[in-house]
Formats: C-alpha cells, sequence, structure tokens
C-alpha cells in the first residue's frame, strides 16, 4: 500500500496535464526536441501566470517539485540555447489572422528601451486586427533610435520569403509612422504588389510635379477636417499622393500613399494597433521590460514566448467576446472608454483559471489551426 505522502497531490496531476495539453497544442505548429517544447510551454504558462518576464518570479511557478535555483537554471538554459523557426511561427499567426478577409493590413513600428547600458530596440511588423496587431517578424537593434533602410529591407523580405505568394497577394497596405519617411526606403517599397500609407513631418518638402517651388506640407492643409489632394505630388523625390489636416496649433497629420487617401485617415488610424501591441507586451500585460537579459539573441527567444501567450489571451479574449461576453465601460469626461483591452479580457481569464487549478484546455484548443 503507497501511503498518503507519497501520493502526488491533484493540483499537481492538473498542472502537468495543462502542460501537456499546450505541448501537444504547440508541436503542431514548431520543430523541436521534446524537452524544448515542454520547457517552452512550462515557461507560456508561467508567463500568463506571473503577468512578469522576471526569471526570479517565474522559477517560481515552473516546477514546484524542485528548487526555485534548479528552475532558474533550467529558464537561462532554455533561453540561451532555443532558437525559435520564424517560418513556423508566421505561419502559426498568419493561421489565424491572416485568413480572416479579403485582405489584411500589415503594421511596421519601433519600441524601444534601455536596461544598464544595453539598448533594447525591436523593430516589429504585425497584422493590424481589432484594435491591435498580431506580431509577425520582429528584429533586435543593437543601437539607439531609428532603423536604417538596410534594417527595414530585412525585415519585410524576411516576412515575405516566410509567405507564399498567395499570402502576400493578401496584403493591401503597410502602416508606418514619420521615421519611415525616406526616399530609398519609399523605392523599395513601391517595388512591392502591395501599398503602403505613411505619416509624414509636417516640414517635409512638397511641391507640384513640373515645377522647382517647395512648400511645407502643413501649408497644404490648414484646415480641420481630412483633405486628400486629388493629384500627386513630389516628396522625398516620388510622386505620391497626400492627404491630411491640422489637429491643433502645432500638430498635423499629413498621410502619403502610392494610391489615392480617400480612405487614408480609417486606414492610418489602424497602426495604432501595433502601440497597444507594445503596450500589451510591456506594463499592460507581460512588463517585458522587468527583463535582466541583454543578449540579443536571447530576448529574441523571449520575445518568441511573449508572441505565443499574447495570440493566445488574445484569441480567448476573442472567444469570449464570440460567446457574449461584455467588456465593461468607463465614462470619461468626453467620451466612453473601454475599461479593458481584448487582449486583457483573455488574459485575465486565463490567469484566474490557472492560479485557481481551473481546467483552460478550452482556451488550449483555440490555438488550433485546424
Amino acid at each position: 500500500m503507497v501511503s498518503n505522502h507519497q501520493l502526488p497531490h491533484p493540483q499537481l496531476l492538473g498542472m502537468k496535464d495543462t502542460e501537456k495539453a499546450l505541448k501537444e497544442e504547440l508541436s503542431r505548429n514548431f520543430k523541436g526536441h521534446g524537452q524544448r517544447l515542454c520547457m517552452m510551454s512550462k515557461l507560456v504558462l508561467a508567463v500568463v501566470k506571473m503577468c512578469t518576464v522576471n526569471f526570479a518570479q517565474l522559477a517560481l511557478v515552473i516546477n514546484p517539485l524542485v528548487k526555485k535555483d534548479s528552475n532558474f537554471k533550467r529558464i537561462q538554459r532554455f533561453m540561451k540555447s532555443y532558437r525559435f523557426c520564424q517560418r513556423c511561427f508566421v505561419q502559426f499567426a498568419w493561421s489565424f489572422y491572416g485568413t480572416q478577409g479579403d485582405w489584411i493590413v500589415l503594421s511596421m513600428d519601433r519600441t524601444n528601451w534601455k536596461f544598464g547600458r544595453v539598448n533594447i530596440n525591436i523593430l516589429t511588423i504585425g497584422i493590424s486586427w481589432r484594435g491591435t496587431a498580431i506580431p509577425l517578424v520582429w528584429m533586435l537593434l543593437d543601437k539607439r533610435g531609428q532603423s536604417n533602410q538596410s534594417e527595414r529591407i530585412l525585415l519585410l523580405e524576411q516576412l515575405l520569403d516566410c509567405l507564399s505568394l498567395e499570402q502576400q497577394g493578401l496584403i493591401r497596405y503597410l502602416l508606418m509612422d514619420r521615421e519611415f519617411a525616406a526616399h530609398n526606403w519609399l523605392t523599395h517599397l513601391r517595388q512591392k504588389p502591395f501599398s503602403f500609407i505613411i505619416r509624414i513631418r509636417k516640414d517635409a518638402k512638397v511641391r507640384k510635379p513640373g515645377q522647382m517651388k517647395e512648400k511645407h506640407a502643413w501649408r497644404l492643409f490648414q484646415c480641420p477636417h481630412f483633405r486628400v489632394l486629388r493629384k500627386p505630388r513630389v516628396v522625398f523625390g516620388h510622386r505620391l499622393y497626400l492627404a491630411g489636416q491640422r489637429i491643433s496649433d502645432k500638430e498635423y497629420l499629413i498621410l502619403i500613399s502610392d494610391q489615392p487617401l480617400t480612405h487614408g485617415a480609417p486606414l492610418y488610424g489602424e497602426r495604432w494597433g501595433i502601440e497597444v501591441f507594445f503596450g500589451a507586451i510591456k506594463s499592460r500585460g507581460f512588463n517585458f521590460e522587468d527583463t535582466h537579459l541583454t543578449k540579443l539573441e536571447r530576448i529574441d527567444t523571449l520575445i518568441f514566448v511573449l508572441a505565443i501567450a499574447f495570440i493566445w489571451a488574445f484569441k480567448t479574449g476573442e472567444n469570449l467576446l464570440a460567446k457574449g461576453h461584455q467588456i465593461p465601460i468607463k465614462h470619461l469626461k468626453k467620451r466612453k472608454a473601454k475599461l479593458v483591452s481584448i487582449f486583457r479580457l483573455g488574459l485575465d481569464h486565463i490567469k484566474y483559471k490557472l492560479l485557481n487549478f481551473l481546467s483552460v484546455f478550452l482556451e488550449i484548443r483555440l490555438l488550433s489551426c485546424t
């Protein structure tokens, strides 16, 4: 007869079943040794539970049957040795959000902060979707400040290499902010099968084709409503369409594109979703800035774990809304706003279940591409 103290705790059995189910689901999309996939599943669950990337905190919940220091070293080894398959991840994310309509919109942007003397600077491309962005590819820049043309081209080409021609054909626009307005980058974009919309600085020089006289772009958009120029202008050495408006005394929204910008304002508005994604992996979700990693290849692996956790939480939030769940509304002085995002709705739902030892098998099944 086995004594009671030798029997595994039923809660631990449930956790092992959860890890196994998540591992089996992820193994359909990602390659790797079984132990590595097991550790990946443990990390995704730990990040969701703890809402941090701090290894000391994650080590508390990775495996309660071993010492914290051992868990800590296992996390370190995973980040050091595991290299994810970029193509696998792109196809994983695309299977959910690249097939939702007749065409999709991509956003490119960058987020950065500093840990000690190390600059953590991440250039990202994602699918704009329901107020956020679903990450597809990213690049760690070993510097402060803006990306350059070669870095942008490399990242874009990495994405396109991971997509079939049919998938590439679904891309309608690439949205970017002011730092991406430059002649050589525009030259590269104009060779692609999709269009672009880029916000430019108000003092960008603009002229009519065939004329030499230039003027600052803001002089064309003094009105408070969105104005669309019917004919193209020469800006950054290219004949492009312009549209824009004056937002305040010193602030202007001015857009350029290789296509007429009749619907430019709502389309460009989707670019804000990538900022929402950055916020979700940072202070509004997984607290990415808690990381003490300094080697870029290890940070790259950590982002991969966060991206999976983000998609899982977002898919869960969408599923809750589809079942009739309502996001609470808060009343501000001049407008109404949702109390939480779709991502946060899903994240809190999974976290609540995990922390209370409730089954998340239905939520794990949301990661199935079938």
